[in-house]
């Protein structure tokens, strides 16, 4: 039973239920990349992460962004589970944070060299780095829990309100 009021509101952090969540998003990261480099090359007719006369490591690229949107995921449940206890509104700072980086992402290689490929990777970006904010934002409310007061006991003969 708890011992103070402090014990009561104190937040909890149910860690499996986080990286089970990341590690969901994470595959999820993994998927939208690989969807979002064959409708560029597919759809578009743009090789994204294709560059020609590569031979035999044409796709090492595709493959390394794809497993670098994993990690991406996995690195963002890392930051959240750190923010939710240091922070008192992890949440928020999490959401800022990761709008900026998904900002970064975005913008960083259009300034440096603008194409329609370019262009394309930086639409799936965006996608991901918005799924993979909403996805452990919304598991940060379903990791956490508070501490409660015991619930009051029914007085016999009463009809529990």
């Amino acid at each position: 039973m708890p011992s103070s009021y402090a014990d009561l509101h104190r937040r909890r952090v149910r860690t499996w239920r986080l990286w089970f969540a990341g590690a969901a998003a994470a595959v999820l990261a993994g998927l939208l990349a690989k969807t979002g480099i064959l409708v560029a090359q597919r759809f578009l007719l743009l090789p994204l992460f294709a560059p020609e006369g590569y031979g035999l490591w044409r796709d090492a690229a595709a493959t390394a962004y794809v497993l670098g949107a994993g990690l991406v995921a996995l690195a963002a449940t890392l930051l959240l589970r750190v923010l939710l206890t240091a922070t008192p509104r992890a949440t928020l700072f999490f959401a800022w944070t990761m709008t900026a980086l998904t900002a970064f992402a975005v913008l960083v290689p259009l300034a440096l060299r603008p194409s329609n490929e370019v262009l394309a990777a930086c639409v799936v970006n965006l996608f991901i780095g918005l799924v993979v904010t909403s996805l452990l934002a919304g598991a940060a409310r379903w990791a956490l829990t508070r501490g409660g007061p015991a619930p009051r006991p029914v007085r016999e003969g009463s009809r529990g309100w």
